[in-house]
């Protein structure tokens, strides 16, 4: 059976296309928990139907969460245009997520993940308002042509994500493979190192480097890929 694709009206002005699964039999008893996941760059065809998204949806099913896909504005049946900053996409973000809210009973967990490009908008996101718990997840973090996605904003990007590691609220985990096309891994390994001294503690913040994967996450990259998020999930 095909899931039901919603039309969301937002009042930032767009209206997006979205996918909401829900587990086949929730076993958590201390509140829904909510997945919202972000797609590529759709002016490089970026969409929520991405497979390496799509590989991540039943371990996420598996942990009870409800799984919330949808595509950015001007994509699919998604109204308006993307934006080269990033910046309308973000606030799409923070809507969907709160008609979300509204629409799930007892959110007690919300995990915000961002894949290549989409990994720039989640990081944009805070932490949610007590009591609920928000947590990021960072895959393939475009770090070396993060100024060019943003329209050379990559300094607001960085202390985005500086002010979310600090957050006392904060729990991030971030993934990347050592052969990605885009970030050298030397690259990934200093910003690593920063934002580790960012973070201070070593519980909000998990940095996984995946050994022979690429951005693409191909093969067997991408059950390691999966793994890692299995043994992070809460």
């Amino acid at each position: 059976m095909q899931p039901d694709v919603e039309i969301i009206d937002l009042p930032t002005g767009v209206s997006l296309e979205a996918i909401l699964l829900k587990p086949p039999a929730s076993t958590h008893s201390e509140g829904t928990k909510l997945a919202v996941c972000l797609h590529p760059w759709s002016w490089l065809g970026g969409r929520m139907e991405d497979p390496v998204l799509d590989s991540l949806v039943d371990p996420l099913l598996s942990k009870d969460y409800h799984v919330l896909r949808y595509n950015s504005r001007g994509v699919g049946r998604s109204t308006g245009r993307a934006s080269f900053t990033g910046f309308d996409e973000a606030k799409d973000l923070e809507a969907i997520i709160h008609w979300t809210l509204d629409h799930l009973a007892n959110v007690s967990s919300v995990v915000i993940i961002g894949y290549s490009h989409g990994s720039l908008i989640a990081s944009l996101h805070p932490p949610l308002p007590a009591p609920v718990q928000t947590s990021h997840v960072l895959l393939s973090y475009p770090l070396g042509p993060r100024s060019w996605l943003t329209l050379f904003r990559s300094s607001t990007y960085a202390q985005k994500l500086e002010d979310l590691v600090k957050s006392p609220t904060s729990r991030v985990l971030v993934v990347f493979g050592d052969h990605d096309e885009f970030t050298s891994i030397s690259s990934y390994r200093t910003w690593a190192a920063e934002l580790e001294t960012h973070s201070g503690t070593s519980d909000k913040l998990k940095i996984i480097e995946v050994g022979n994967a690429t951005h693409f996450w191909r093969g067997r990259a991408n059950g390691q890929l999966q793994h890692v998020l299995l043994e992070w999930l809460q």
